[in-house]
């Protein structure tokens, strides 16, 4: 009965889901809100039907990893390294100013110097699965700005999986692990170095003749092996799921590689972001003071992305360079896991979590409904500078 239990808590998980997106695209709204609601609707903040576990999460994850492994294969390197000087600059200033607007804002409310430095890292890392979702749903993946914001995605896991070592390291023992973080360091560099050197041998090699069942085998492979060499080191798994994707990127045609792998996406993605709305203990979020203070860092953390990513890739135009700050905004999961280790060290308490709480939220749901526009009003400049 375990096992049904847990099979009938996936069928509202994806009933809900359905329905969500169904309306959410007669509404000509994004559908990753529709899904995130759904899992509000069915989780423990309203019905109760379904519940965190492990089996739970498990899928949910492997959700993201499709989701991302999917993005990856619509992405060729090159076009990521084309935009990779902006990338980095996006990502580089889209850590810098939420990190530093969150730590002197805690000091400026009270907070002592740890949570301060927790508060500034939980507004550090981009949660690229929103944003990806929007990207793919409205067919822009190959924009400039769309490469920049996927490029700066992976800069900037690598980046706040540094900052969080430190911060981390400073609660735990009082000081700066340098062996560990520096290890941190040659160890994310050389996962991502591998993989863009390996990208031409892909693109020629003959999947047909591997001792595999079928090419779309070597795929899935891929695909889970990245994430899974990518969680052994500390990345998020999706990164390393994204950099499998885009290596397969020049023989997804060849091999008919893509259907396959979306229907599997479209099964499990759904399941990620409603488990998303599950996760989100909405009565955290009542109290005046978490309101508050939540409402301002929530602030911050938009304008320290969305000012990041306009200055980093501004080259590209003042459309396409807000559009990139607003697809950087999401924080998701990555700041829930940053505010749970900060509490779970006991540098966090529980009302300096829901403030990291409340930001989460309305960062996961603010930006697909400002990202659609923003993207509307920059692909009518490209056709406007086209005529």
């Amino acid at each position: 009965m375990h096992g049904a239990g847990h099979i009938l808590e996936v069928f509202y998980l994806i009933l809900a889901a359905q329905v969500m997106a169904f309306l959410f695209k007669r509404l000509n709204q994004p559908v990753v809100i529709g899904e995130v609601l759904a899992g509000i609707l069915v989780g423990p903040a309203l019905l109760g039907w379904v519940h965190e576990g492990e089996i739970l999460e498990f899928i949910a994850e492997l959700g993201a990893i499709f989701l991302l492994f999917m993005v990856g294969l619509e992405t060729r390197l090159k076009d990521i390294l084309a935009v990779g000087k902006e990338a980095f600059l996006v990502a580089v200033l889209g850590v810098a100013f939420p990190f530093v607007g969150g730590y002197f804002y805690g000091l400026q409310i009270g907070f002592a110097t740890l949570p301060s430095l927790f508060l500034g890292t939980a507004l550090v890392a981009t949660s690229v699965g929103i944003t990806a979702r929007v990207l793919q749903e409205l067919g822009v993946l190959s924009r400039p700005y769309a490469r920049i914001i996927l490029g700066a995605a992976v800069i900037d896991d690598v980046l706040g999986l540094i900052v969080l070592a430190v911060v981390n390291g400073v609660a735990k023992t009082g000081q700066v692990e340098t062996g560990a973080i520096l290890q941190l360091i040659l160890l994310s560099v050389a996962f991502v170095g591998l993989a863009v050197a390996l990208s031409p041998l892909f693109a020629r090699l003959p999947l047909e003749k591997l001792p595999m069942g079928s090419p779309m085998g070597f795929a899935l492979a891929l695909g889970i092996g990245m994430a899974a060499l990518a969680a052994s080191i500390g990345l998020a798994p999706i990164v390393g799921a994204f950099l499998g994707g885009m290596l397969l990127s020049e023989v997804r045609e060849k091999y008919r590689l893509e259907e396959p792998v979306f229907a599997i996406e479209s099964f499990l993605a759904p399941l990620f972001f409603a488990m998303v709305g599950v996760r989100l203990e909405l009565a955290a979020l009542v109290s005046p003071a978490t309101l508050v203070a939540g409402t301002v860092v929530t602030v911050i953390a938009i304008l320290g992305k969305v000012l990041g990513g306009f200055l980093g890739s501004l080259t590209q135009g003042v459309r396409s360079a807000l559009t990139v700050g607003v697809g950087m905004a999401p924080r998701g999961e990555v700041g829930l896991i940053v505010a749970a280790l900060g509490l779970a060290a006991g540098a966090v308490n529980e009302e300096e979590y829901a403030i990291v709480l409340f930001m989460v939220v309305f960062t996961t749901l603010f930006a697909p409904f400002a990202l659609k526009p923003f993207i509307a009003w920059t692909e009518k400049g490209l056709r406007q500078a086209k005529e």
